[in-house]
């Protein structure tokens, strides 16, 4: 998962930068801005946040971003490997920033690519020398030979691109005005640019957006079905973004609301607070405690230098994270019963730590709501869960989660709520049910299971076929 950014209009590169700060969120490893001006290209990258990207002062005619959360190769580990690893990337009159995963990379390159962006741009510049430098003929092609989820940014001579795969797998959206135009992962980026948010790219769909302020759109491949990643609006996205017209803050307050439902079918007693774990899951948790008519308590606060756990490089940045990620209000735990409310429950490392913090603490009870389902299969699409061996729920059922993080209890969403609070039927729930959208995904799968999951690495790198 990453962001992605795409500028177009004279716009001011230190001001991009604060846009590209945004989506911090979608990627913490690295991040890199790379603009073009009278025609020249050039760029900046940093490890870490945004915020460390060193822009000249100045205008651009186009900027492109990109913060990075790696699902392919590694993690970035010094400057001197920036250019090999964070988008975007230029290829001759080229460049491409993007967002997703392809799963047969392998399949089309014997190179080793430690960045998909990197793959995609090659590939697009071989596609379009075949097709007299046609972006939509390329494009067409390269669907034909991509398995996976791709939103993409660029730049192609003085015009800007954003292309969709034919599933809609990421989100991507655009917005103008009569002097710019911004392309980005999350409207949030349109607000603060001043810009109102025109619509989402289209599955399929790819948009060139020219000097002269036209647009010109492509319907380059069409699905029956659409597959936008569920996970999106359970964690990843700002709330205050919208996608596929769904206000994410809207999805959240609904998913409490389902959790309230099941925690008294389940016949439980009211606790005295519920406790929401900071910061995605404050709209569920403020929906199930009006639901169940007790007060919301924040008694849970976040480390705000620190990062997203689960988007941390490694396991054992994870647990460090875990440790020193929050602080806790003792005189409000102290000899009380909390309903602790989180987005998810996937490797178990962030539940097992709050639970025994909250013990230690003195409360009395502790029950664990999860707004998402339990995820028992690996994520192909983007989402950095690439065997299920990482995954607690495809490891241990619900009581032995239970005793694994020391709750009292474990209550976890069902696929119906979660579907019915996002408000429409066509998603990407593969890491829930198992049912990979595309073909690749679904062989990789296959050959993962059959060799009895016991290998390292990321299936989509180690399985080739």
């Amino acid at each position: 998962m990453c962001g992605v950014l795409g500028i177009m209009g004279g716009y001011n590169l230190r001001e991009a930068r604060e846009l590209l700060l945004l989506l911090t969120h979608r990627g913490q490893d690295a991040s890199g801005l790379l603009w073009q001006t009278h025609g020249v290209m050039s760029s900046a990258k940093a490890m870490g946040s945004p915020a460390e990207i060193d822009v000249p002062e100045g205008q651009a005619d186009i900027v492109l971003g990109s913060t990075r959360y790696p699902t392919s190769g590694r993690q970035v580990v010094s400057e001197a490997e920036l250019d090999t690893f964070v988008g975007p990337f230029p290829k001759g009159d080229i460049a491409v920033t993007h967002n997703g995963n392809i799963t047969n990379v392998q399949v089309h390159s014997r190179k080793r690519y430690d960045c998909d962006a990197e793959f995609i741009a090659d590939m697009l510049q071989l596609k379009m020398q075949e097709t007299g430098n046609s972006l939509p003929e390329a494009f067409r092609r390269l669907d034909t030979d991509f398995d996976g989820a791709y939103s993409l940014v660029g730049l192609h001579g003085d015009n800007l691109f954003a292309y969709r795969d034919p599933r809609g797998f990421k989100p991507l959206v655009f917005g103008r005005n009569a002097t710019h135009t911004v392309i980005a992962s999350e409207s949030i980026v349109l607000d603060m640019a001043g810009l109102t948010l025109e619509r989402d790219v289209y599955p399929g769909e790819l948009i060139i957006f020219r000097p002269d302020g036209s647009m010109e759109s492509h319907s380059i491949s069409q699905s029956s079905t659409h597959s936008h990643c569920f996970f999106e609006y359970v964690y990843f996205a700002n709330p205050a973004s919208r996608m596929e017209s769904q206000l994410v803050y809207d999805v959240r307050f609904r998913l409490g609301r389902a959790l309230a439902r099941l925690f008294k079918r389940r016949g439980f007693p009211d606790p005295d607070y519920v406790v929401p774990v900071p910061d995605t899951s404050r709209p569920a948790a403020q929906a199930l405690a009006e639901e169940l008519k007790v007060p919301m308590r924040e008694i849970i606060l976040k480390n705000r230098y620190l990062g997203r756990t689960f988007i941390a490089r490694s396991q054992k940045d994870r647990d460090a994270m875990a440790r020193h990620k929050y602080l806790y209000l003792e005189d409000k735990i102290r000899g009380r019963d909390l309903l602790v409310v989180d987005d998810s429950i996937v490797r178990g490392t962030t539940a097992k730590m709050i639970v025994a913090d909250l013990r230690k603490r003195g409360a009395r009870k502790v029950y664990f709501a999860v707004t998402c389902p339990p995820q028992n299969h690996p994520c192909y699409y983007g989402i950095d869960i690439s065997t299920s061996r990482e995954l607690i729920a495809s490891e241990k059922d619900l009581e032995k989660i239970r005793e694994f993080i020391d709750a009292d209890a474990v209550i976890y969403q069902d696929m119906d709520s979660l579907v019915n609070a996002i408000g429409m039927r066509d998603n990407c729930l593969a890491c829930l049910d198992g049912r990979y959208p595309t073909e690749h995904a679904r062989w990789i799968r296959q050959v993962a299971a059959q060799s009895g999951e016991s290998c390292t690495g990321r299936d989509y790198e180690r399985i080739v076929g």
